[in-house]
């Protein structure tokens, strides 16, 4: 299989910064009350990604949106195996762990909240895992708006970058997606350490955003 799973050249050929993929600062999603999914990929509750999370989450829902908030650490998520590759595109999921719940719910989401912390210079293993896992749905997963959150303790906003890129390089291989806002909080090494930042304050207002 591909990189993206399918022939992305043409897109790959024409990427920006941002990977080619549509940016935009209002919504795209002419719904009065629009559904939006948080994956909270931190291994830490209430850790620095974790509450930009729930941050994120107050603001839409102040906005009127339906938000539902997913801390990956409390589900079963196994590593992409020869067998997912096999049912690409099956109606039922042949999968025992709660990686298709999961996908269902990004399916059923207008907009997608991708959050990690920036561990080695790129998105945490659990976030990585669970992308991997969207690949016998990922061509549905279309018409998407997505917000980026990720966290760091090095003080460096080129850091945070490659974690961007780590969730850019899955964006990118689906139909028709808008990156909407992003958060790249750095300097939070200590658990917690992001209370009372400005970061929160950006979070929230990216929520109300929505």
């Amino acid at each position: 299989m591909s990189s993206c799973g399918s022939d992305k050249k043409q897109r790959m050929e024409t990427e920006e910064n941002n990977y080619g993929i549509r940016y935009s600062d209002t919504s795209t999603i002419k719904k009065a009350h629009k559904n939006v999914l948080v994956i909270s990929a931190s291994p830490r509750r209430e850790g620095n990604t974790d509450l930009l999370c729930d941050e994120f989450a107050r603001g839409a829902k102040e906005a009127g949106a339906q938000v539902e908030k997913i801390f990956l650490g409390d589900y079963d998520i196994k590593f992409f195996q020869e067998a997912d590759e096999r049912h690409v595109g099956d109606s039922a999921d042949v999968a025992t762990d709660d990686a298709p719940m999961i996908v269902r719910k990004m399916l059923d989401a207008d907009i997608i909240v991708l959050a990690s912390p920036v561990y080695f210079m790129n998105i945490n293993g659990q976030m990585k895992t669970l992308i991997d896992r969207t690949y016998s749905h990922f061509m549905d997963l279309k018409n998407k708006e997505f917000y980026y959150i990720t966290a760091c303790a090095d003080n460096a906003e080129s850091t945070a970058d490659f974690a961007i890129m780590g969730f850019r390089g899955f964006v990118m291989c689906l139909p028709n997606p808008t990156e909407r806002g992003m958060i790249k909080a750095v300097g939070l090494g200590r658990k917690g350490s992001v209370k009372g930042t400005a970061f929160m304050q950006q979070a929230y207002e990216l929520g109300k955003g929505v």
